[in-house]
């Protein structure tokens, strides 16, 4: 017997799917609707929170009583990572570029410390400068390669008033050399010029802008130049700014001593002649501007002779020392202090 089997015509296949489809989104609408408020607060309430995940603050490395410590930049977990030598201090120290340790000197000597224990490894001596008997090193940088650490080195007693001299270090390596002027140069981290005198002219790291400064009347004032348009703006008001002493004024005029460039180019930091001693030597508050002029935020409560060349890695923050105190501040004018200590150093990764 022959089975006969009904086939349905493919029209009216694909009208009933497409009717399953409406029927299947109306019952999923009609749930939906009646699901009551709480039912739907309480569903949400099952779901686990997604919070993201806070960053730390990067740390910020110091000297202290003759010891190296660390401390974060939000002001919390403050700690000695070396103690000081005995009979001696620790005199500069530099990051490695992952942030991972530090290197620091004692005379002439440097050693490597890494922030965290490593199979049981906590100090290290990294190397010694054959320097003149007395030297001492005074500023550690690390090369642009990040494998070298560079030593300047001064003297004592006739070599006072002499010029630092400058010693190369391959990490990992104990032998050092010294650095002519040109070999330093390409092997240290560029920096932009610190503007002093009329003459000095000090280009953005964006190769945008030019600083300088010029007379305006008896008084200096910052001037940004655009290299591409020639346009000039006055970004300094030293009439605007307060705590100038009769020592700094003998003239009737205000003057500033040091300015230079935040490391992307947006800010611009300075600190005027506000006091003078009788042998002539000048110090003042700092202050930080953004390059199109406006607000003069004051960074210090204590007059420097120095600006600090110290930012974080994204130019938002810069660390100093304000007569003994740690301090970050941002690019708006907000100041923390973190700790008693001297020469602050961010961890290079932030």
């Amino acid at each position: 017997m022959r089975r006969h089997i009904a086939i349905e015509p493919i029209e009216q296949i694909v009208v009933s799917n497409k009717l399953l489809v409406i029927i299947l989104c109306l019952s999923s609408l009609i749930s939906s609707a009646c699901v009551s408020p709480a039912e739907k607060d309480s569903l949400a309430a099952t779901k686990p929170p997604t919070t993201p995940t806070p960053t730390p603050a990067p740390l910020v490395a110091y000297l202290k009583e003759g010891g190296l410590w660390v401390v974060y930049a939000d002001g919390g977990g403050e700690r000695q990572l070396v103690a000081p030598p005995e009979g001696a201090a620790i005199n500069d120290h530099v990051w490695s570029n992952d942030g991972s340790r530090i290197y620091y000197s004692v005379g002439t000597r440097y050693f490597s410390c890494p922030l965290a224990e490593v199979n049981g490894e906590k100090v290290r001596e990294a190397g010694e400068l054959a320097a003149p008997e007395g030297a001492t090193i005074d500023r550690l940088e690390l090369g642009r390669d990040g494998k070298t650490l560079i030593a300047h080195a001064i003297g004592q007693n006739a070599e006072l008033n002499a010029p630092p001299k400058v010693y190369a270090t391959e990490i990992g390596r104990h032998e050092a050399r010294e650095l002519s002027v040109d070999e330093y140069s390409a092997l240290a981290p560029p920096q932009p010029v610190v503007v002093r005198g009329f003459e000095d002219l000090s280009v953005s790291p964006d190769s945008r802008y030019v600083l300088f400064k010029e007379a305006v009347g008896d008084f200096e004032q910052l001037f940004v130049a655009d290299i591409e348009t020639g346009a000039r703006y006055q970004i300094s008001n030293l009439s605007a700014i307060e705590g100038f002493e009769p020592s700094a004024d003998l003239t009737g005029g205000r003057r500033l001593l040091e300015a230079t460039w935040s490391p992307d180019g947006r800010f611009v930091i300075f600190n005027p002649a506000q006091s003078c001693s009788d042998v002539g030597l000048c110090y003042g508050q700092l202050f930080l501007t953004d390059i199109r002029g406006g607000v003069q935020y004051q960074l210090t409560r204590e007059m420097a002779v120095s600006i600090p060349l110290e930012w974080r890695r994204d130019g938002k923050m810069l660390a100093y020392d304000d007569g003994g105190q740690i301090v970050v501040a941002d690019t708006e004018g907000q100041i923390r202090r973190l700790a008693e200590g001297n020469r602050p150093k961010f961890q290079p990764q932030w």
